[in-house]
């Protein structure tokens, strides 16, 4: 069996190898994660493709798509294939230094998509019909919190402040602990989120009434039980298109969060202390575009500014 020698192994043989280490050594949610996308990259490549056989070219043409799935394809490649050099599985991987990420859209283009401005906020929120999601949406908004920290937290965890302590993982829909150190942490609540918290304790408490059931958690499905992440999910990026035109994820929201911090002038690092993580290179790219503009208005406005 030549599959374990080096360079003879196949794709589909190395990915099990290195699927197998990451549940060993990352959380469960971490390792399906990466299974998911690698096994997208193996499928591109072909299972049965033998890792001596393969060139930068053939990479390429197979992994093309838009440019920053590519990009995106690429770096989990390269990281998986360096994995298998370490555990002596490939011997020669000087290849991969010809593979070089495509020219993507203009930070400015790809920081816009990142988040939403405030029109479209009032726009997705007042079009949305579904109460709960809504709400949801709000809060995520206000809040910064990941889905799966919001979907994680029992009503006990929202009192003066929002105690972030676990998340639910969508992969294994399990609660699991905090993505990082940093993750664990006490959100502050103004007043525009205390009253979305106020309306979102509401609709939860007539729901327990109308079906029948009791839930500790803060925001529960709609007859008990932690939500459907992937209802939520295709809720969003439905309406999102409808809305405003364009398809978002979830995620969009904590990132609309950093610009609404970013604008009212808080800084960076309490941004991301508020966030749960000590470095994030899209916050930092988000915050940087949203005070340029700041910046630019602000000279618009004093090129206005004259004696008569």
């Amino acid at each position: 069996d030549s599959a374990g020698h080096p360079d003879v192994i196949t794709l589909k043989a190395l990915e099990d190898r290195y699927i197998d280490h990451q549940r060993g050594h990352y959380k469960p949610q971490t390792a399906e994660s990466n299974r998911m996308h690698l096994n997208t990259i193996v499928k591109l490549l072909g299972p049965d493709t033998l890792v001596d056989r393969l060139t930068a070219p053939y990479i390429t043409s197979k992994l093309e798509a838009e440019p920053t799935t590519y990009n995106e394809r690429i770096r989990r490649f390269k990281a998986w294939i360096r994995w298998a050099y370490r555990m002596d599985l490939v011997t020669d991987i000087r290849y991969i230094d010809k593979l070089q990420p495509k020219k993507d859209d203009s930070v400015r283009v790809k920081d816009a998509n990142k988040y939403l401005e405030h029109e479209e906020i009032s726009a997705l929120l007042e079009g949305m019909k579904v109460e709960r999601w809504k709400l949801l949406t709000e809060f995520l908004i206000l809040s910064g919190l990941r889905v799966g920290e919001a979907i994680a937290l029992n009503d006990c965890d929202v009192d003066d402040s929002i105690h972030v302590t676990k998340t639910y993982s969508v992969m294994v829909r399990k609660i699991s602990t905090t993505k990082t150190a940093t993750s664990t942490r006490d959100v502050d609540i103004q007043p525009e989120l205390a009253d979305c918290i106020r309306r979102i304790r509401k609709i939860v408490k007539t729901s327990e009434m109308q079906f029948g059931y009791r839930s500790d958690l803060f925001i529960p499905a709609f007859r008990g039980g932690y939500i459907e992440y992937y209802s939520y999910y295709e809720y969003v990026r439905k309406m999102s298109e409808h809305l405003i035109g364009r398809r978002i994820t979830p995620h969009a929201f904590r990132h609309t969060h950093t610009a609404m911090l970013a604008e009212a002038g808080v800084p960076l690092e309490t941004i991301s202390r508020r966030l749960g993580h000590s470095d994030s290179k899209i916050t930092r790219e988000v915050y940087m575009h949203v005070t340029d503009n700041m910046r630019q208005r602000d000279r618009e406005r004093i090129l206005h500014v004259k004696i008569l």
